[in-house]
């Protein structure tokens, strides 16, 4: 189990994907300034690339990117990775909950965030996320 967002020495690790430089960054800093070890990339074929299995304690995955959404890049880092969680994030949650349920209908408990969040709210979501796997 690795250590929360302070009472241990070793910080969990969150992969950021999202084609948006500006929301990556914002994410980065809030949860960096949480306590948080934070990899992002705003090129999603590089992520996949990259990904590192077992490494990362979460990510954080746009939907809506260029040339692999977010449903399509989490299946193919699940077959790499079978135990990293996924916060999945979107600025039109009603659009992807259909495209969702029409294209990808296996990917179920899914966690979403809507674009645009507080910072506040997406460490406290990334934080419940952590526990909820570290309780497991």
């Amino acid at each position: 189990m690795r250590g929360g967002s302070g009472l241990n020495s070793q910080k969990n690790k969150i992969l950021i994907v999202d084609d948006e430089l500006d929301v990556c960054t914002v994410y980065q800093i809030a949860l960096q300034e949480a306590n948080f070890e934070c990899i992002s990339y705003t090129n999603e074929a590089k992520a996949l690339q990259e990904f590192k299995p077992y490494f990362y304690d979460l990510i954080l995955l746009d939907i809506k990117m260029p040339m692999i959404n977010g449903f399509e890049l989490c299946k193919k880092i699940r077959q790499i990775d079978n135990n990293t969680r996924i916060i999945f994030i979107t600025a039109s949650k009603e659009f992807y909950a259909s495209f969702r349920k029409e294209h990808y209908p296996e990917l179920s408990n899914i966690v979403l965030i809507q674009k645009p969040i507080k910072n506040e709210e997406l460490v406290a979501i990334v934080n419940r996320v952590i526990t909820t796997k570290d309780n497991s």
